[in-house]
């Protein structure tokens, strides 16, 4: 979960960087459309700044510290489900 006044957060997520740094989909991208309609839904897509692909994460800037914070909240709730 997010920190309070942190901006940034790092999810697990199929992905993976190759030597060559593409980004690659382990499950042909169903994962990332799940992910982005629930945020869609969430109403939290438009406090999103800035997405970064790592391995096997990836990392999240949103537009305050607030949103940040209910975004981790919000996802930890979804996890659990």
């Amino acid at each position: 979960m997010a920190r309070s006044g942190r901006r940034t957060i790092k999810i697990e997520a199929p992905i993976m960087i190759t030597s060559d740094k593409i980004a690659v989909w382990m499950d042909q991208g169903e994962w990332a459309m799940d992910f982005f309609d629930w945020l869609s839904k969430a109403k939290l897509n438009n406090k999103l700044s800035g997405l970064q692909h790592l391995n096997s994460k990836i990392k999240l800037t949103f537009v305050t510290a607030e949103d940040c914070t209910m975004f981790g909240l919000k996802y930890a709730g979804k996890r659990k489900k």
